[in-house]
This record gives C-alpha cells, sequence and structure tokens, in this order.
C-alpha cells in the first residue's frame, strides 16, 4: 500500500520526474493507493499512434513488431498488370515509304464468307421512304383527259353582278332620332363672365401708371437690402425691439404649456 499523502509532502524528498509515457488509464481503486496519489499521475499523451493491427484489443500496446499483409497474385493478375505490347508488324509498316505496298498472295486469293459478303452490300433505302416531291406537279394521264361536267362548268364560270339599279335608285335614308339632352350636352361649354384670359406680353399701360410718382416709403422698400459681413460688425443673432416686446396671443400660450403625461399603473 503507497504512503499516505502526508508523509509524501513532509518527507521534503521531491518525487523524481517520471519519463514514461502512459498510453491507457486505469480506474482508481481505493485499495491499491490514495486518491491523491492517483490524480498525481501523469497526463495522457494522445499524440502518439501506433499502428493497430486488429482494432479488438483494449487491454494491452499491441507488440512493436507489425505485421503486414504480402499481396500475392495470381497468374492471370500478373499478366494483366503488364503493358500492352505492340503489334509485331506494326513498327515495319509505320514508316511506309509509299501509300501503296505489295498484297499477299493469300490476301488475293482469300475468299470471302457469306457474312462478309452480306456486309459489303448496299444498304437498302426503306419502303416507306419518299423522296422529295419535285416544284412542278406531275399531272397524270386520267386528269389529263378528264371531261367537266356541266355542275363544274357553271361553278367555273365568273360570278357578274349588276350595279345599273343600285346607281340609278334614290336613297332615302332612315331617320334619325333626336335626343334633347345628348344635343345639350354635345354643345361647346360657355365660359364665366368674369373670366380673364391670359394677358398678352405688350399691353397698354394707362396715363395715370406712366405719371405716377413714388413715395417715399416705395423707394426705401424699392431698394435691395444691404447687409453687412460678419466682420463688419453684422451680428445675426440681435434680436429686434418689436420682438423683443411682442405679446403672445392666449392661443401661443395655450399651445406652448408643455402637455400633462399620464403615468401608467403597472
Amino acid at each position: 500500500m503507497s504512503p499516505s499523502p502526508g508523509r509524501e509532502l513532509g518527507s521534503g524528498v521531491r518525487p523524481e520526474k517520471s519519463t514514461a509515457t502512459v498510453t491507457h488509464v486505469q480506474a482508481w481503486d481505493s485499495t491499491k493507493e490514495s486518491r491523491l496519489s492517483y490524480l498525481a499521475r501523469p497526463k495522457i499523451n494522445h499524440q502518439i499512434n501506433y499502428n493497430k493491427v486488429s482494432v479488438y484489443w483494449t487491454d494491452k500496446v499491441p507488440s512493436k513488431a507489425g505485421r503486414f499483409t504480402v499481396p500475392v497474385l495470381t497468374a492471370r493478375q500478373e499478366q494483366l498488370s503488364q503493358p500492352k505490347k505492340i503489334c509485331p508488324g506494326f513498327e515495319e509498316n509505320r514508316n511506309r515509304p509509299s501509300p501503296e505496298w505489295l498484297v499477299g498472295a493469300a490476301s488475293r486469293h482469300a475468299m470471302a464468307s457469306p457474312r462478309v459478303k452480306e456486309l459489303a452490300r448496299p444498304k437498302e433505302v426503306s419502303q416507306a421512304w419518299e423522296a422529295e416531291r419535285s416544284v412542278y406537279t406531275i399531272v397524270s394521264e386520267g386528269a389529263r383527259k378528264a371531261a367537266p361536267r356541266e355542275r363544274t362548268i357553271h361553278l367555273a364560270k365568273p360570278k357578274r353582278r349588276d350595279f345599273s339599279a343600285c346607281l340609278n335608285a334614290t336613297s332615302i335614308p332612315p331617320p334619325r332620332k333626336h335626343f334633347t339632352r345628348t344635343k345639350s350636352l354635345a354643345k361647346p361649354k360657355m365660359e364665366h363672365p368674369s373670366y380673364r384670359h391670359e394677358k398678352l406680353v405688350p399691353w397698354p399701360v394707362s396715363a395715370g401708371a406712366k405719371k405716377a410718382m413714388a413715395s417715399a416709403r416705395v423707394s426705401k422698400l424699392a431698394h435691395p437690402r444691404v447687409r453687412k459681413h460678419i466682420f463688419e460688425g453684422y451680428n445675426p443673432y440681435k434680436v429686434s425691439g418689436t420682438a423683443q416686446h411682442a405679446q403672445a396671443s392666449p392661443r401661443l400660450l395655450e399651445l406652448s404649456t408643455p402637455r400633462r403625461l399620464r403615468t401608467k399603473h403597472l
């Protein structure tokens, strides 16, 4: 049984630093060691990856000597893994000096099989295929020698119309109904007696306006207002005497009174 934690701390001996790498955790057993000793163990190093040959071991670390599976190929797999070989006669016929070359005696005296003869025939056109019609219509012999009937000859004649009766007859238009309300609405709207049209650009000026003399007040108001700059003594915040002695009306006093807010009772 391990010593108590009080003795370890009070003995004054510093425990040696462990260099071992912990890769698995064991459950704490109170009969073997104290809780403090169990918590004083070094932390687990999760950065080490072992070659797990099997996934069924959980209680021990596998051996360092790894077991590897050596692949074994069959004869057929070895044959398929080889690169494809070039045809033996390819290199000889690769650099031909001319497009004409000698034909072997076996090729000249070869006999074609029935299947080759069948494939060598040109493709036949389907029985349902129809060629494009010509622009010029071909009239059959029966249509050229056909004799029309009396009814066909009668319908083939142009229709004649006699317009003399319409030109000589005096056409009387039908009587029209008179609507009083419609006539009144169709009349143009009359202008109001007090309506004044726009003045022309040149209009006559009366003799009184020509001889009128402007008063001193009118002459003063006609002059443009002169405003000084700030550096010349202009004060934009100056309140005029009229505004200082002005009295507010009862309505303005009523509107200037702050509104009473009602508090909500929760």
